[in-house]
């Protein structure tokens, strides 16, 4: 019996040793086979990768490419501003004058009597448009005098500070300037009669020279006119009054070039600031509130020069 116990027992083991065998034996024939599909896997992947890199130009390799997605970008169109041409200046060069030397006169009242003795800020602005012409000057000018006092000396010989000039008929000059003799009203104030004096007066003086043009000047300051160290220094009232008059008989020597058909050199109206015409206050002098400044002087002169016609 016992040895009927170990024949089966040894038979037991030997079986059991069958069936591990054979247990390891499909273990290595699955693994064989997982091994032999992953082999044929990479296989097609690299074929294809070959394929379509030969379609594409590019090289493959067995590792897959990061795919980078880039979004959509709706562009977005900026419009083109509209470019303004800067506008051409185009400088109109200075005519050459007629002649090489010019002698010019103005007659007026102190206005015309401070723009110097030579009547240097015409000089200067004068010699800077026209650098290559001679210009002799002559400062018919006195102070205090109204327009009967210029009608009435037209004729005579002029005689007054350091200056002794022959008449004006007998100067005979190319070019006649006749200012307004605004800033001496008559007492009592005729506007009406300064008009008429003064349509006189150009009418006369055409007989001395062969080109005449009047002279509006510079606007007179209303506030503080006649105020200074130097200034008559009215009350406020009496001097608004006087700068209205002056005002006035400024606007009749406009209205005369017009009806006369005489060239007008207008100082006056540019001269004004937005209030009641008054005149701007730096073009008048601080020294005494009724006669241009150095800057109000250079300003009629560059106008004269610019209005003269050679």
């Amino acid at each position: 019996m016992i040895k009927r116990y170990i024949k089966k027992k040894l038979i037991n083991v030997n079986h059991l040793n069958l069936i591990m065998a054979e247990l390891v034996i499909l273990l290595v024939l699955v693994l064989t086979t997982l091994v032999a599909n992953s082999y044929f896997n990479k296989k097609q992947n690299l074929l294809a990768d070959k394929q379509e890199g030969s379609v594409l130009g590019t090289v493959s390799t067995e590792v897959s490419p990061t795919i980078v997605i880039i979004p959509t970008l709706t562009p977005t169109f900026t419009p083109t501003p509209t470019i303004t041409p800067t506008p051409t200046i185009t400088l109109t060069p200075t005519p050459t004058p007629k002649k090489q030397e010019y002698t010019i006169a103005i007659i007026g009242d102190s206005i015309v009597d401070t723009m110097g003795e030579n009547l240097e800020f015409l000089q200067k602005s004068l010699n800077k448009k026209y650098p290559k012409t001679t210009f002799k000057l002559y400062n018919y000018g006195i102070g205090s005098q109204n327009i009967e006092d210029g009608l009435n000396r037209l004729n005579e010989e002029f005689s007054y500070k350091t200056r002794n000039y022959p008449s004006i008929p007998y100067l005979n000059p190319d070019i006649l300037i006749i200012a307004s003799f605004a800033y001496n009203p008559f007492s009592p104030h005729n506007p009406k009669k300064h008009e008429k004096l003064l349509t006189s007066l150009v009418q006369k003086a055409k007989n001395s020279s062969d080109e005449i043009y009047m002279l509006a000047e510079i606007a007179p300051i209303k506030r503080d006119f006649g105020k200074g160290p130097k200034g008559v220094n009215w009350k406020d009232d009496e001097a608004y009054e006087h700068a209205t008059n002056i005002i006035e008989q400024l606007e009749n020597i406009v209205s005369v070039s017009k009806k006369l058909e005489v060239p007008l050199i207008n100082a006056f109206e540019p001269s004004q600031f937005n209030w009641e015409k008054e005149g701007k206050k730096y073009l008048i002098t601080s020294n005494d509130g009724i006669h241009p400044s150095r800057k109000g002087h250079e300003f009629m002169a560059d106008i004269i020069a610019r209005e003269l016609k050679l």
